[in-house]
């Protein structure tokens, strides 16, 4: 009988953990008996994404500052999930109207893995239609955001020309676009036998 392939985990510790990260150290055996040990694993909460559009299908993008890439990075809007937040259009909700001052209809698209190889965490794509401006943004210290309302081609132009670089939100923005109906995909040429 083959097997599925899945790993077994004969130990786990946890080597760091706080309120935005933890990293975890396991003990693995493939199921062809080879021994990894440690192969670690970043548990992060699960994050969401939004592709917001208004009525004439302009693209809600956010630019902030992003320590990590250590400049400023155009993105949708997105955020982490709470530990006590069960749905993922809830959290999407609360970042849209926190970050933008934004609301709109919402749809869950589906979801991706960030990376599969090394994260634990899922990232939910949600739509949302007929966005408009009820607020201000939540004015936080830490999250000085521009809002900019961008035509849906020009969002896809951006994003294949490698503009927009969060690879992650580029998946997502594809398959929000195709689901709202303003973009699709298709080969571009067909492979000859």
């Amino acid at each position: 009988m083959a097997s599925d392939g899945t790993w077994r985990v004969t130990a786990s510790r946890y080597v760091h953990r706080d309120r935005w990260i933890s990293l975890r150290a396991d003990d693995c055996v493939t199921d062809e008996g080879v021994v990894i040990a440690p192969y670690y694993v970043l548990d992060y909460p699960d994050w969401v994404e939004v592709i917001a559009l208004d009525a004439a299908d302009k693209v809600l993008l956010v630019r902030q500052y992003r320590h990590g890439l250590g400049g400023m990075s155009l993105e949708l809007p997105a955020g982490g999930m709470e530990p006590t937040d069960t749905d993922p259009l809830h959290t999407a909700r609360r970042e849209l109207l926190e970050e933008t001052g934004c609301v709109g209809v919402l749809t869950l698209v589906g979801e991706t893995r960030p990376n599969a190889g090394t994260h634990s965490n899922r990232t939910h794509i949600v739509l949302a239609r007929q966005v408009t401006q009820v607020a201000e943004p939540r004015d936080d210290p830490t999250e000085r955001i521009e809002r900019l309302w961008v035509p849906a081609a020009e969002v896809l132009r951006m994003a294949l020309a490698g503009e927009l670089t969060v690879g992650m939100q580029v998946g997502s923005l594809l398959r929000g676009l195709v689901q709202a109906g303003v973009a699709s995909i298709g080969l571009v040429h067909a492979p000859t036998s």
